[in-house]
């Protein structure tokens, strides 16, 4: 009874696989299938598509072949009779579906990536400095296959500021203004960006003076762009160039109004106590100890420029930037580039310039009094001629020997130098090679 049982069991399951067993194969066609559609939507989503914005739907104003194309002898582009080279300008008669019918008969595809509308693609206004440095093509008009008329030539060795920068499809070009007051444009091909002069000086500087006791800073005024230095963004202990962003917010305060030359400073003891204030000791004529006297603020002006007087710089430092108020030093931060604090008084030459530069365009008493200072004879000053008008700021201590300035040449320049352990004379002869490749 038993061994019937067994077999009875074992029919059932022999019945139960032989009925699976096609499901199973239907399952794995099922699988087989879905996954071949799924290759075949993923190489649909992938493949290129061309859609009707590539082509053009009217006649473009002054064709021309972006790229050598192919011509045909049928409106259907079905056979292939020649080419057209790059640049060539197209006379087209009319578009029919998705080609051209070009005037001699044959056809091209009216494809926008092959032909294109030949004008300039882009104007707008900038004020960039540019130069020659060889003899340049001035053009009437930004080129284009339909504008190449030559309106002058330029030697090399100029200088100009365009006010306008053009994009065509050949290139990218500014305008400048002529001596004689006519307009033209030049290919940015046949300029340069970057000053002749300060490569020069950046070739002078990385050849003679890259040692880590120097840090100098050169740039042309009214020149963003592009600088020329050693060491630029390396601090040093600046000594009395602290007293620049001093004169700079004094200035500040005149222009806006909020000071005045002819207000009284009182020197009292407080003036050289606060922190950040210099010792009293040192350069300048000022009482070393407070004397409870009134000085114009004129006055206070010349004597910290034009002597160094740490008694004036406090002065000045007291009253106009309200003892190195956060508003103060917010302010010099963003002009330097990063803090510039008023005790340590580090600072690198690049900061140094950028402050000096800031000073010079707020002009007035504060800048002005950095002329016919009493160390005239030294450094920066002493390397360029007499006849050129120089402004400049020194600084020294222990080791640490510097200066700032501003080089009235043709076109003013500014150096800055700042040194650990160069001598005056050393300062001179690199102001004095400066100026030789700058005048």
């Amino acid at each position: 009874m038993q061994k019937m049982k067994d077999k009875f069991n074992i029919a059932v399951i022999l019945v139960m696989v032989f009925m699976l067993i096609p499901s199973f194969f239907v399952s794995l066609h099922s699988q087989k299938s879905t996954n071949h559609s799924l290759s075949k939507t993923s190489n649909t989503v992938v493949a290129d598509k061309v859609t009707p914005e590539d082509y053009w739907t009217t006649v473009p104003q002054r064709p021309v072949a972006l790229k050598t194309i192919k011509v045909y002898s049928d409106e259907n582009l079905s056979k292939t009779v020649g080419e057209i080279s790059a640049r060539t300008q197209l006379n087209l008669t009319e578009l029919k579906n998705q080609a051209f019918k070009i005037k001699d008969g044959r056809y091209i595809a009216a494809s926008k990536a092959q032909i294109v509308s030949d004008v300039p693609l882009s104007r707008k206004k900038v004020t960039t400095p540019l130069y020659t440095t060889k003899r340049v093509n001035v053009f009437y008009s930004p080129v284009t296959t339909y504008d190449q008329e030559v309106l002058t030539a330029i030697s090399g060795n100029n200088q100009f500021v365009a006010d306008k920068i053009a994009q065509t499809y050949w290139g990218s070009y500014y305008e400048i203004a002529l001596s004689n007051g006519q307009k033209g444009w030049v290919s940015s091909d046949d300029i340069s960006l970057v000053n002749p002069k300060l490569q020069k000086v950046q070739t002078l500087l990385q050849k003679k003076y890259k040692d880590k006791k120097y840090s100098i800073y050169v740039k042309e005024l009214n020149d963003n762009s592009y600088t020329a230095g050693v060491n630029e963004d390396e601090k040093m202990y600046s000594a009395s160039l602290s007293k620049l962003p001093i004169l700079y917010w004094t200035q500040k305060r005149l222009n806006e109004g909020s000071a005045s030359l002819e207000d009284q400073l009182l020197y009292r003891t407080a003036v050289n106590t606060f922190y950040g204030s210099y010792k009293p000791a040192g350069t300048g004529n000022l009482p070393k100890t407070a004397d409870n006297k009134n000085y114009s603020l004129q006055d206070v002006i010349n004597r910290t420029a034009k002597l160094s007087d740490n008694v004036g710089s406090n002065l000045l430092a007291y009253y106009e930037t309200d003892q190195f108020s956060t508003s103060f030093q917010d302010a010099i931060t963003q002009i330097a580039g990063t803090p510039w604090n008023p005790k340590e008084r580090e600072a690198s030459a690049k900061m140094v310039g950028k402050v000096l530069e800031a000073l010079y365009n707020e002009g007035g008493a504060s800048f002005n009094a950095l002329f016919n200072t009493a160390f005239d004879d030294v450094k920066i000053r002493a390397g360029v001629p007499k006849n050129i008008p120089v402004a400049h700021k020194i600084g020294g201590a222990g080791s640490d020997n510097h200066d700032a300035a501003i080089i009235f040449t043709e076109q003013p320049y500014l150096l800055v130098i700042e040194t650990d352990g160069a001598t005056d004379e050393q300062i001179q002869t690199i102001s004095q090679e400066i100026y030789e490749v700058m005048k």
